[in-house]
């Protein structure tokens, strides 16, 4: 029987851990090293992260035990162990508060019983150390305490504009003190005064970046400005004065529950007096900048299946965008690097795979912006005005993607953000600030509703027949759990047309107002949907082929088959703006469209908790697919003792896994690669 690439290591390093264990207990710090280092040979994942930390905790280098365990906290921030190790050298180092934390994250990540009555009696512990230190201070035990229990009860951040706490952002600030500080404001909603979990649907918020000013402040002007300006209590009484000449303002006049823009033609030092805090967004320079492109925009469709609207006439489906792009390149071979939007699309923000920037569990939250560089970052230090505008909950300011943003327009698209609203907000913005180089990035989420079973649109509900308004009870535990569903189709399709129907509205915007080697219009999307394809298993063609067609400036025109994948959109954005990709990413610039080498083949995969890990490779003859045996936990590692591959004929459908065992191989390989750093050894 073939042994398998992956198992053969898997074995190697059990034996190995072994051998690190016996060091462990018999205190021989030879052997320790010499296994460690044979370990690294093979990978470097969470196990020898606190393989090594324990090494220099026994030697009794706790400063070096906590800078690897800090390391390894940033690529497996949900990871039991490192988490409670952290809080064991915290406590020896007498960071109690740091370590009470730590503790409670390894309770709420911990993916067994046993594991948790673990951390709860550290946490115990820990507890009666705090309530000895701050015997005398009760009032910051009380908070120590109070933070950890908001920790423990806190949501994930898709609630937006509600915390993680269930409290309201409006007109809060956040991240303050950071160049990033920014806040939450109504947009539109001129009678309410706040939010709260449930009427956070139907309003639209404004997101500026900007500080709270509770003194006299003095802005230098140079031409032609903007200044959002946001009172943050009623009764609020403002002054600007502008060479020589005073505006005075009540908050009757400046609303307090929204963003007034104030428009200054003049240079000068503007002085503005208050008699109550406000916040002072970014002021908005209106002069040109000169640059290679004017405006770079990118139209992000939630759900849409390339493979289907190929099989289904794209040209009838679509006709509006199938015209534009016309004119611009089109990639008939473009697969999403993961399976649902929440990883998929940090991988276009990002360039990088999920196993890179480690955004995949869809209740814990994770600050990877903190350690990445988002593509709107690239385009506003490059002189860009960068904006973000719709209704995508998992692409909210507060899961990072307020990083490089001037100005976010969000409304939850279940509260009726569709793309006719974030569509006539975009032209309504470039209009704006046409005298501005823009980048602005959309999120239309309609197809969503198919596998939701929602109807809500008019054009879609009078053209939907009868029979295919009648549920058959073929909803998912979530979208991407949707199984196949022929009913869907036809109401998918009609989703489809009415989104390109208003996508029209900016395609003659743009022909209007933009030559083409000013522009970069990108159309993408994160992925397919399961319901289209009677085929088990998950990573099908259907969920992972997904549209990729950019026009404008020297872009080529016409198709390609060349193999591309979503990380491949932030190098290529980069490359047609002048603009360098960093070296980190694993996307890189598709040959077709200047690169120095295509890809040989596309890579999918899947990291969901209480999900097995799947993979799925497409090349040119066949389609590989991996699964291995067991769940994923919360930690997102994945146990290879046991997993199985085939190797599908495209054109045949036939299994050829024993025909070509080389070839099998190898991309077990190429999954190894993927998931290396992020396997269980036990």
């Amino acid at each position: 029987m073939r042994r398998k690439p992956i198992q053969q290591r898997i074995e190697k390093l059990k034996n190995i851990n072994h051998t690190i264990r016996v060091s462990f207990d018999n205190n021989n710090p030879s052997t320790l090293e010499e296994g460690i280092n044979k370990y690294i040979e093979i990978t470097e994942d969470a196990n020898l992260v606190s393989i090594k930390s324990n090494y220099f905790f026994q030697k009794g280098d706790y400063e070096q035990a906590t800078k690897i365990l800090e390391e390894g906290i940033k690529l497996y921030p949900f990871n039991f162990d490192i988490n409670l190790n952290l809080g064991i050298v915290y406590e020896m180092r007498n960071f109690f508060t740091d370590s009470f934390h730590r503790y409670l994250r390894a309770f709420k990540y911990a993916s067994t019983v046993e594991k948790q009555e673990l951390a709860e009696t550290y946490i115990n512990r820990m507890n009666l150390l705090l309530m000895e230190t701050y015997q005398t201070h009760q009032a910051e035990l009380f908070q120590i305490i109070e933070e950890g229990k908001r920790f423990l009860g806190e949501t994930d951040y898709r609630l937006f504009p509600i915390d993680h706490n269930r409290l309201s952002t409006i007109r809060r600030p956040q991240a303050t003190g950071t160049s990033d500080e920014y806040m939450t404001n109504f947009y539109k909603s001129y009678n309410d005064a706040d939010i709260d979990e449930i009427n956070r649907h139907y309003h639209m918020t404004e997101t500026l970046k900007g500080r709270i000013c509770n003194s006299e402040q003095q802005i230098a002007l140079e031409g032609q400005t903007l200044l959002p300006v946001s009172p943050l209590e009623e009764d609020t009484m403002l002054n600007f004065n502008l060479n020589g000449k005073d505006y005075p303002f009540s908050s009757k006049d400046l609303p307090y529950n929204q963003y007034n823009y104030l428009r200054f033609n003049e240079s000068g030092l503007l002085k503005i007096t208050m008699n109550k805090p406000i916040f002072i967004g970014t002021p908005i320079p209106l002069q040109k900048v000169a640059k290679k492109k004017r405006l770079i925009f990118n139209i992000f469709v939630d759900g849409l299946s390339f493979d289907f609207i190929q099989k289904h006439d794209f040209k009838s489906i679509m006709p509006y965008t199938h015209a534009y792009f016309q004119k611009g390149f089109t990639s008939t071979s473009c697969y999403a690097t993961s399976e649902w939007t929440f990883p998929s699309v940090a991988s276009m923000f990002t360039g990088k795979y999920t196993t890179s920037h480690g955004l995949f569990h869809p209740d814990f939250n994770h600050a990877f912006a903190e350690n990445n560089k988002m593509m709107q970052e690239h385009f506003k230090e490059a002189g860009y005005l960068t904006s973000q505008i719709g209704g995508d909950w998992r692409v909210t300011p507060a899961h990072g993607y307020h990083k490089g943003f001037d100005r976010i327009l969000y409304q939850n698209f279940m509260g009726g953000m569709d793309c006719k609203q974030v569509i006539t907000e975009s032209i309504e913005h470039l209009e704006t600030f046409k005298e501005r180089n823009n980048f602005v990035w959309i999120s239309l989420a309609d197809v969503h509703h198919v596998p939701d079973e929602i109807d809500c649109n008019l054009m879609t509900q009078a053209q939907t027949d009868i029979s295919k308004r009648v549920k058959i009870n073929k909803k998912g535990s979530t979208t991407v759990l949707t199984p196949y569903d022929i009913n869907k189709h036809e109401k998918y399709i009609l989703e489809i047309k009415r989104i390109d129907f208003y996508l029209n509205l900016l395609y003659t915007y743009f022909d209007q107002h933009f030559q083409n080697e000013e522009i970069l219009v990108l159309f993408h999307s994160d992925h397919g949907q399961s319901f289209l394809e009677d085929e088990p298993f998950l990573l099908h063609e259907s969920r992972r082929k997904v549209p990729f067609m950019i026009r404008g400036g020297d872009v080529p025109v016409g198709e390609s088959d060349e193999f591309m994948e979503l990380i491949d959109i932030l190098p290529t954005l980069l490359h047609y703006s002048d603009l360098s990709a960093p070296e980190d990413i694993d996307g890189h610039l598709p040959a077709s469209l200047g690169g120095e080498e295509a890809r040989k083949f596309a890579f999918t995969e899947a990291i969901h908790p209480n999900q097995t890990y799947k993979a799925a490779i497409t090349d040119e003859t066949h389609i590989f697919r991996f699964e291995n045996g067991q769940p994923i936990q919360n930690d997102g590692l994945v146990d290879l003792n046991e997993y199985k591959v085939q190797l599908i004929n495209k054109e045949t459908s036939s299994n050829e896994t024993d025909v070509f065992p080389d070839k099998v191989d190898h991309y077990e390989e190429v999954v190894w690669k993927h998931i290396r750093k992020h396997i269980i050894i036990s």
